[in-house]
């Protein structure tokens, strides 16, 4: 299995790429450390997830998008106003480029797998 994520080092600079599973709907997130801030590009073929650009803060710190509890974290609070299966991976999968873009978390895939 291909790794789910690369980095250019030092950039600050993250793609990380999501299969979803049965919707099919492939999304690869591109996530940028640039003067404290986190910007988000994403590509994706899920009419949902597209609207996203409209509803995620343009100037989103590190600490922002790793807020917690997760009902005060302005990229689940985006999620939750536009995606329709509350089962998604994007969130996760754009928290977790966030963290590892800004040097914060160690760029490891993450995956689900049914195994019974």
């Amino acid at each position: 299995m291909p790794p789910m994520s690369s980095v250019n080092e030092g950039s600050g600079q993250i793609c990380l790429s999501v299969d979803p599973g049965v919707c099919r709907f492939k999304t690869k997130i591109v996530a940028k450390y640039v003067d404290g801030n986190i910007h988000f590009e994403i590509d994706t073929d899920c009419p949902h997830v597209k609207k996203l650009k409209g509803e995620l803060p343009e100037e989103l710190t590190p600490f922002d998008a790793l807020k917690m509890p997760f009902s005060s974290n302005p990229v689940y609070n985006a999620c939750g106003k536009v995606l329709a299966h509350s089962a998604c991976p994007v969130p996760s999968a754009l928290i977790k480029s966030a963290e590892v873009a800004a040097g914060f978390g160690l760029k490891r895939a993450v995956r689900f797998e049914f195994d019974c």
